[in-house]
């Protein structure tokens, strides 16, 4: 009995001193510290880039008050319609240049650009009844084309994720404008053009995402309003069939683009 008693004893004490001898014997493990967090993109910074799309509007002529008619033909009233209004439409591209500051979730940022563009548009006159003389007018064409297009803008952005920015922007435009009359048959000598530079103003907004090591792509509409202006008011007058005259013109642009953060 007393030899089982020891045994037990015996097999108690290794049990005891067996774990922490194996512990003592053990190497600890080196510390490994954890990953470093994954940096948040930021928008602040200056980009140069490229943009492409297509550009729409209308536009429509009127007569104005500087209207010289000769002849026995009465005066027109200013703002009869000389055409209804109708549709531009053409192909629109350039470049951009800005810069982005962002705070929090917020981008604030200025942008300029520049793009050459072919749209037009044209419509037959329409007789105005309530002028003696000028049915004739209905076999005359008035088109309006747009040769460039210039924009400095502000934008607000707002980053719904790091690399995804939605905005809004504003500011305003420039662009050159011809206006021009013909005879639908295209008599030589009864047509005749003028080029006006004209300023307006410009809303819209966008979506960019950042691609990664500077590069962004972005996706973007603006609406552009030049209001109304008289041009024809270089001769030939009257006997040409041309008088001085109001144009409106409005822009719809919707472009893709390419940016790099160089800065």
């Amino acid at each position: 009995m007393k030899k089982l008693f020891l045994g037990s004893v015996a097999l108690v004490a290794l049990g005891l001193v067996a774990p922490a001898a194996f512990a003592a014997e053990r190497a600890v493990p080196a510390y490994t510290p954890p990953p470093p967090p994954v940096p948040v993109y930021t928008w602040t910074g200056c980009y140069v880039g490229a943009n492409a799309g297509s550009s729409s509007g209308n536009s429509q002529h009127f007569t104005t008050a500087g209207s010289i008619l000769t002849g026995a033909v009465p005066q027109p009233v200013a703002g009869g319609n000389i055409t209804d209004s109708f549709n531009l439409s053409g192909f629109i591209g350039g470049g951009q240049l800005g810069c982005n500051w962002q705070w929090g979730a917020w981008v604030f940022g200025v942008e300029g650009d520049g793009s050459a563009t072919n749209k037009e548009g044209q419509a037959f006159e329409t007789a105005l009844a309530s002028v003696p003389g000028l049915a004739a007018r209905a076999n005359w064409i008035s088109q309006t084309q747009e040769r460039w297009l210039v924009t400095a803008r502000g934008k607000l952005g707002w980053t719904w994720w790091d690399k995804s920015m939605i905005y809004v922007t504003g500011g305003g435009a420039w662009a050159k404008i011809d206006a021009s009359e013909f005879l639908a048959n295209n008599s030589f000598g009864t047509g005749h053009q003028e080029s006006n530079t004209r300023s307006g103003w410009t809303v819209g907004g966008g979506l960019e995402y950042a691609l990664g090591y500077g590069w962004s792509v972005k996706s973007e509409f603006l609406y552009a309003d030049f209001g109304t202006f008289q041009t024809f008011t270089s001769p030939p007058f009257g006997a040409a069939g041309i008088e001085p005259r109001d144009v409106k013109v409005k822009d719809y642009v919707w472009r893709a683009g390419m940016n790099y953060k160089f800065w």
